[in-house]
């Protein structure tokens, strides 16, 4: 399997790089951003690349291009407010980094999107929900949840991480990853990303 990580030579590429080696053992390759056009004719055969955006070269039309040739994507940032962020979620790619990932989150992203899923940061998530909210009322399932199990899947919408969900129901971590493996269960999905993707496809939350 090869991967193609598009980012500037840096400390931080090599590290990304030496992980995928380590953890991942697959065929790991870069490409410097102002190189996009080798991209699109030399790398069709790539399973999976993964893209800083954070750039002054022209991403969109280039991203636009790998998606319909059913490549999987990542977009990689550090900036919440940057430009393209909302266009790129219309593409829905199969992934959306945030700077700040530890190795094991990483990895282990990297591995939801091999698998074919969905994976969000959850500093992104709030921004995803506002741009697709629905005008209407929210749908609250019914028979589901238990009063607190609603109350940290709202939470989680809203991007919060266990620590906060904690501190604001004044209860511990690990009662919260009680709740957040009972939800994921009950909602038969792997991660917290795909339990914020559910809720707002069913409705379930208005941000």
């Amino acid at each position: 399997m090869k991967i193609v990580v598009v980012k500037k030579p840096s400390l931080l590429r090599e590290g990304i790089v030496r992980i995928l080696q380590e953890e991942l053992n697959h065929t790991i390759e870069t490409l410097s951003p102002n190189k996009l056009e080798k991209l699109r004719n030399e790398y069709g055969a790539a399973d999976l690349i993964i893209m800083d955006i954070d750039t002054d070269m022209e991403i969109m039309t280039t991203v636009d291009y790998l998606k319909n040739q059913n490549k999987n994507i990542i977009v990689w940032t550090s900036d919440k407010n940057h430009t393209n962020l909302c266009d790129l979620f219309e593409l829905r790619l199969s992934g959306y980094f945030y700077n700040g990932m530890g190795q094991d989150e990483f990895v282990t992203a990297v591995q939801s999107v091999l698998d074919g899923e969905t994976y969000i940061h959850h500093s992104l998530s709030p921004i995803l929900l506002d741009h697709f909210s629905p005008v209407d009322q929210p749908i609250e399932p019914v028979g589901i949840f238990s009063s607190r199990e609603w109350e940290v899947l709202e939470l989680l919408t809203k991007g919060f991480k266990n620590s906060q969900i904690a501190d604001t129901l004044f209860i511990s971590e690990r009662t919260v990853k009680n709740y957040v493996s009972l939800i994921m269960k009950k909602m038969n999905v792997q991660d917290r990303t795909n339990i914020v993707l559910t809720a707002l496809k069913n409705k379930w939350i208005i941000i």
